[in-house]
């Protein structure tokens, strides 16, 4: 029967999909060793919307030929919680696709590296900062709704720098960004001192700034944000107003992880931007 493609089924389809294509494999071929009579049911799962019993895993684990301990777990977990109802239902209206999914996809993540040169990334923003930059980056209707998506990203971010095994988080930013007065001068200053806070007490987060001085960098091209797993491909996010791209191809994620790797070079160190994070929250007295 037709299932609703929850964003876990699609992450579901989309390993088992990633795993069919490393063993060369159609789906008519996955069909066919898996013992369905059509290929359509390879493609249903795939993309979400036919349901996958968790005693149909062990068939599948033997097929495709996963021994991983980690991805077995991984895969169990996605059909269990495939039908669970996700958090941010609560939220409805406000939370679409490709939202969902990326919700999703950071829940099940180890890392993020994170470059963002227009806005402090959303898992470090303060209340206060978090409120200016959605309330100056698009059109609501209402002021609730303005509400209610500001209480739905800060859920997220507790839920994110809360969690167990923690979320490690790396993120370049650049100095201005961290000049820019978002929401006034108090709330930026703010919002600098709450990155030194991070900076200096959590383990699982680093953080670099790219200074003025550094001129051109590898990250002129734009924002983006790499997720590491514990299994499975890592991707590449770009997100713009009316979309977010996500990638997963082996060649385009390194090319990402290349830039990133030279954006830690182009920037200062963790220690040395501590103090720069200091002397801007000093100029935004």
């Amino acid at each position: 029967m037709p299932v609703e493609p929850t964003p876990r089924r699609r992450r579901l389809g989309a390993e088992l999909r990633r795993i069919r294509e490393d063993l060369g494999w159609t789906q008519e071929e996955a069909a066919r060793r898996l013992g369905y009579r059509s290929l359509s049911t390879v493609s249903k799962i795939e993309n979400g919307v036919q349901a996958l019993k968790f005693q149909q895993l062990s068939h599948f684990f033997e097929v495709f030929g996963i021994t991983d301990p980690a991805l077995q777990e991984m895969l169990r977990d996605l059909v269990r919680k495939a039908a669970e109802p996700d958090w941010w239902q609560r939220y409805g209206g406000m939370v679409a696709d490709p939202l969902g999914d990326y919700l999703s996809q950071v829940e099940g993540a180890a890392g993020l590296f994170v470059f963002n040169p227009i806005a402090v990334h959303g898992l470090l923003q303060t209340p206060e900062y978090a409120r200016a930059v959605t309330e100056g980056s698009r059109a609501w209707k209402a002021p609730e709704d303005i509400d209610r998506w500001v209480e739905l990203r800060l859920e997220h971010q507790r839920n994110m720098l809360e969690r167990r095994p923690p979320l490690k988080i790396w993120a370049v930013l650049t100095e201005g960004l961290l000049r820019q007065e978002v929401g006034g001068r108090a709330v930026a200053r703010a919002q600098v001192e709450h990155l030194a806070h991070l900076a200096r007490t959590s383990p699982n987060i680093t953080l670099q700034v790219l200074p003025f001085r550094a001129g051109a960098h590898a990250g002129m091209d734009g924002p983006f944000m790499c997720m590491s797993f514990p299994t499975g491909r890592d991707i590449v996010c770009i997100e713009s107003m009316r979309a977010l791209l996500h990638m997963n191809e082996p060649e385009t994620v390194e090319a990402y992880r290349t830039t990133s790797d030279l954006l830690k070079s182009d920037a200062l160190s963790p220690k040395a931007s501590l103090s720069l994070l200091n002397t801007i929250a000093k100029d935004l007295s």
